[in-house]
């Protein structure tokens, strides 16, 4: 979403005699005044406002610089803007606001640097947080929310933000390109205190809400690393779909910076109501009394990829403070995930939890559930995925340790008020690796049916796909039958690596299942697999995808002999692996808009911005009016305070704003049988005579005198704002 952008032209207000005189002055004059850096700089601890927004000075009427008054005159000025701090003394400051702190710098943005305050060290660590902040902002007063952010390009730094309400909320569509880098939010300036947090499920430490795009909260670099902590309810809330394609990275959301407490925040991010496209990467979320992440209410595209749930910063063990009751969350139609590369373990309960079945097309690939990075044993307190939804893709993940096994299918929920419940089917459950944990590895059931208990079930969870039987193996070779024309995922045991892998190319039995490969059966259902995998004393496992992706749990254990026995025919039919999804990029950043206006000389003009339409807007008192639609870059425009012009590209309004020189007073005069007035740039005027009493219509004048009767009075009037404007005169 592009954002408005302001700028101001230098104007010569004189004649330079002389070619060199002018061409001296024009080496020397200064760049725009939109670029100008304007440096404010907070010198105490009150709240106090503005004396005079709009001055360049930061004083409040006792003579301070607050930071309230510093944003006030921030968001009054033009061009971009940075607050500093120095604050004198040692220690922390605190600045205990009174209400909502609102930070609305249309013409460039603003910087907020907490780390210029004298002792402030910006995060060194790799996995944890050091930073020592120095500015701490608070609150008793109970707003709804600390900060509000309604503009673009502004950066928050160095801070330590606590107290009710939410702390920091982006809010609109103009709120795009911010950055939330390097703070501790919901905690004090220790990242260990408990804040005193509401309870509202609304509050959180970061809210995006009703459209801010690409804004980014924490960065790659380890002084981004935010500390998202002790805020009640949520860590970070992304909300609605306008709110599309923000990065959220190298964050600690859930834990104290020193990895010492959790706990006291509901869920770590929420993502719900249509938001989309937004990209969670490389974070720390552990210690989330709820949730981890929550993808809810038709969340749709969004990518949660190499991030660490419920476990240490090394992502390679966990404890009960790490612990977050459920990894990832799905419930209430969320469509079109990806959720990829990431360690979820150490759970309370279950790894992911697809709450109702009508989650769809949800992709799960590549995650360590229940195993660390290096293999270690986090398992979850429950399934490693519990699984309601339809088309969602399970596919190369690594399933260890979780104490009820490793995935579980069913279908036996109402799907919640707001969403028509949907059946559990189309699932492709393939190529996984599977290993300690409570066997079948793959459990579907269905309104409390086992679905090979019957062996002809087909009105639960995945059709109850019945799993293949094998006809014939041996050494290197295998044979069976499967549905028609199903595919067959075929699995061996093996022994688990000290990365977490399954070793397979072994003739020890081993804990678990890892993938070898798969065939296509034909049109009678007879499948064949030859691999050199399929060695004697390992145990073979099977599962079968039918031609809408649904699959069945795994097939009971056969041994394979040091010699083939059993039905060697059938389709030698072995097909390549599973395709695997493409994972999403990270969004394109934010590109600050290069759209402006100017206004000289009654002319209104703005930068080509390769469309076919412009809309060109002026206000006169506070109000706006419309000149029109203009397929140029210029137009003749009335005398007004201010300009602004939109244009509409991929959907969205782009504006442009410039002043004006505001509107002459309208008078008139009479001298030697003219009638004459100040020129407004109406297109007509409208005179009038009062001779006598009786007022008479002289006529309508397209210029700015006319001959006119002697008279008591005269008066003119115009149309120009859509209301009408008098001027009176006396002969």
């Amino acid at each position: 979403m592009a954002t408005r952008t302001f700028r101001r032209r230098t104007r010569v207000a004189s004649i330079l005699t002389g070619l060199c005189s002018v061409i001296a002055l024009l080496a020397i004059l200064p760049a725009s005044p939109a670029s100008a850096q304007s440096l404010l700089t907070v010198n105490g601890t009150g709240d106090g406002r503005d004396a005079n927004p709009g001055d360049g000075n930061c004083r409040t009427a006792s003579g301070n610089c607050t930071l309230r008054a510093a944003i006030e005159e921030a968001n009054a000025s033009r061009g971009p803007d940075t607050i500093t701090f120095a604050i004198p003394g040692s220690g922390v400051k605190k600045i205990n606001i009174g209400s909502t702190l609102v930070l609305n710098d249309r013409s460039g943005g603003t910087t907020i640097d907490g780390y210029t305050q004298t002792g402030a060290q910006k995060n060194t660590h790799a996995t944890q947080s050091n930073a020592k902040i120095m500015i701490e902002i608070t609150t008793t007063a109970l707003p709804e929310r600390m900060m509000l952010i309604e503009s673009a390009e502004n950066t928050l730094t160095g801070l330590a933000i606590h107290g009710n309400g939410t702390r920091i909320e982006l809010l609109g569509e103009d709120a795009d390109g911010n950055r939330i880098v390097g703070n501790f939010i919901g905690t004090d300036p220790t990242a260990t205190a408990i804040s005193s947090s509401s309870s509202n499920a609304s509050n959180a430490g970061v809210l995006l809400n009703l459209g801010p795009d690409r804004n980014e909260i924490g960065g790659p670099d380890r002084a981004d690393r935010n500390v998202i902590a002790r805020n009640g309810a949520r860590g970070i809330r992304i909300n609605h779909g306008e709110t599309s394609e923000n990065v959220v990275e190298n964050n600690i959301i859930g834990m104290t910076g020193d990895m010492s407490q959790g706990g006291n925040q509901t869920i770590g991010i929420d993502l719900q109501w249509w938001t989309w496209g937004n990209y969670i990467t490389d974070n720390l979320l552990s210690g989330n009394d709820w949730y981890g992440i929550d993808l809810s209410h038709s969340a749709m595209d969004n990518t949660v990829v190499d991030n660490r749930l419920g476990t240490g910063p090394g992502g390679n063990g966990g404890n009960a403070e790490t612990a977050n009751n459920i990894g990832i969350a799905l419930k209430d139609n969320p469509i079109g995930n990806v959720v990829a590369r990431n360690i979820i373990a150490n759970s309370d309960g279950v790894g992911i939890w697809g709450k109702h079945d009508n989650n769809g097309a949800n992709i799960f690939l590549d995650n360590r559930i229940g195993v660390g990075s290096r293999g270690a044993s986090v398992g979850n307190g429950g399934y490693g995925l519990l699984l309601r939804g339809h088309d969602e893709i399970i596919l190369n993940n690594i399933f260890g340790h979780n104490e009820d096994g490793a995935v579980y299918v069913t279908d036996t929920t109402n799907g919640g008020t707001r969403f028509p419940r949907e059946k559990t089917e189309r699932n492709l459950i393939g190529q996984n690796t599977y290993y300690s944990m409570t066997d079948p590895f793959i459990d579907i059931e269905s309104a409390g049916q086992n679905p090979n208990d019957s062996g002809d079930g087909d009105d639960g969870a995945h059709l109850l796909l019945n799993w293949p039987t094998v006809t014939g193996v041996g050494p290197g070779e295998i044979y069976g039958n499967t549905c028609a024309n199903c595919t067959v995922d075929v699995y061996v045991s093996g022994v688990v690596q000290g990365n977490g892998t399954l070793e397979v190319n072994t003739t020890n039995r081993g804990t678990g299942a890892g993938w070898i490969g798969r065939a296509q059966a034909n049109g009678r259902g007879r499948f064949s697999l030859a691999s050199a995998l399929l060695r004697a004393g390992k145990a073979v496992r099977l599962a079968a995808v039918d031609a809408q992706l649904n699959t069945s749990e795994f097939s009971p254990s056969t041994r394979v002999p040091g010699s083939f026995s059993g039905n060697g025919s059938g389709a030698n039919a072995s097909i390549g692996p599973w395709e695997a999804p493409t994972v999403p990029q990270r969004p394109a950043p934010y590109v600050s808009s290069t759209f402006s206006c100017q206004s000289q000389g009654g002319v209104v003009s703005w930068d080509d911005a390769d469309v076919a339409e412009y809309y060109v807007f002026f206000t006169v008192d506070g109000a706006e009016r419309y000149v029109g639609p203009v397929r140029g870059t210029s137009v003749n425009a009335p005398a007004a305070d201010s300009y602004r012009v939109e244009h509409w590209a991929d959907g969205f309004a782009t504006n442009a704003e410039c002043p004006g020189d505001g509107v002459a007073a309208f008078s008139c005069s009479f001298q030697a049988g003219a009638l004459s007035w100040s020129d407004v740039g109406a297109t007509e005027y409208y005179a009038f005579a009062t001779i006598g009493g009786t007022e008479s219509y002289i006529g309508a004048v397209r210029g700015t005198s006319v001959s006119a009767p002697a008279a008591s009075s005269y008066r003119v009037e115009h149309w120009l704002f859509g209301s009408v404007t008098n001027a009176t005169c006396q002969r």
